[in-house]
């Protein structure tokens, strides 16, 4: 006797406990400037010359004799502009009223285009600082030093060693900040050299935390975010995706919290239109076309204050 079968007794209906989102886990642009929350959207920042604090000026004073003196200059040519940024999502009355679980639309919305600000600044960094010809030196792998992918011939704590050194004799502070891709962080949680340095002390494998540590700097961050620049409309099957950090590593000195009178590499200026915050959502109606908009905004500058005190490394693997 027929009988019916398990698909022809079951309607498809959307799951309610889980869905399918594509984004990246973690940012780290916001993490490498301090960041400086302004009053205005634009202002000018001091910057004391530097040569005037490293010259050995005082001298031998005689009895009744005036002291000698001197001065120094301060440069308040350079600006900072918070531009904004915005991207929104737009919900239909009669899609919101369609939507069955698992979408939450408004929280689906909100997420999408925090996520779409964070990448705005994340890849606004990579492309105005993770390159040639904005800091104190560029090094590049194969010419300067051996590639850190080849294990027989480099000495990767050796080269940051030196190029630590080479940022303190600019402005008398060691990097305390390293940031790579995670193709370099890939091929130097392996190498030879550092595993050999802790074998008879760890256990596991290399971790950011510990190859910092190993590298005499307070924060290793290492770039794992991807882009498409493919456009929409593109069947997803043809998509094609990179990375936003490629295989360098910038070597920084900054500040832990902006500070007077400390050299920093750079700041990430706020504009706080909103309680400080380096990004905001705002929700508005359209009445007329019965659609809802949630919309992200921030307001920023990442701006380089002190060029000496980067050391860029291009190519630092093959």
């Amino acid at each position: 006797m027929p009988q019916p079968t398990a698909r022809e007794l079951h309607v498809d209906q959307l799951l309610t406990n889980i869905s399918l989102a594509y984004k990246n886990q973690s940012y780290i642009a916001d993490l490498i400037f301090p960041m400086v929350p302004v009053e205005k959207q634009s202002d000018k920042i001091a910057s004391y010359d530097q040569s005037f604090w490293f010259r050995d000026q005082a001298h031998l004073r005689a009895p009744a004799t005036k002291s000698q003196g001197g001065g120094f200059k301060v440069d308040t040519s350079a600006i900072y502009f918070a531009d904004r940024y915005s991207f929104r999502f737009e919900i239909a009355d009669p899609i919101r009223e369609n939507a069955d679980a698992p979408f939450n639309l408004d929280r689906d919305a909100a997420e999408f285009v925090t996520d779409k600000m964070q990448m705005k600044r994340e890849v606004m960094w990579a492309t105005d600082f993770f390159k040639t010809g904005v800091w104190g030196a560029d090094r590049v792998g194969g010419v300067d030093f051996t590639q850190w992918s080849d294990y027989g011939g480099s000495t990767p704590l050796t080269d940051m060693t030196g190029f630590m050194d080479n940022i303190e004799l600019r402005i008398a502070r060691e990097a305390n900040t390293a940031v790579m891709g995670k193709q370099v962080y890939n091929q130097l949680k392996w190498h030879p050299d550092l595993l050999e340095t802790i074998k008879y002390t760890q256990r596991g494998q290399l971790t950011p935390e510990l190859i910092a540590s190993l590298m005499e700097v307070e924060r290793l961050l290492v770039g794992r975010s991807i882009l498409t620049t493919t456009p929409e409309g593109v069947a997803e099957a043809s998509v094609t995706y990179s990375r936003i950090w490629g295989k360098n590593v910038l070597l920084l000195f900054v500040p832990p919290s902006p500070s007077l009178l400390t050299p920093a590499a750079g700041y990430t200026f706020v504009w706080r239109r909103v309680a400080g915050a380096i990004q905001y959502i705002k929700r508005m109606r359209d009445e007329e076309r019965e659609v809802d908009i949630i919309e992200g905004n921030t307001n920023f500058d990442q701006k380089v204050t002190a060029a000496r005190a980067g050391e860029f490394l291009s190519l630092a693997v093959a």
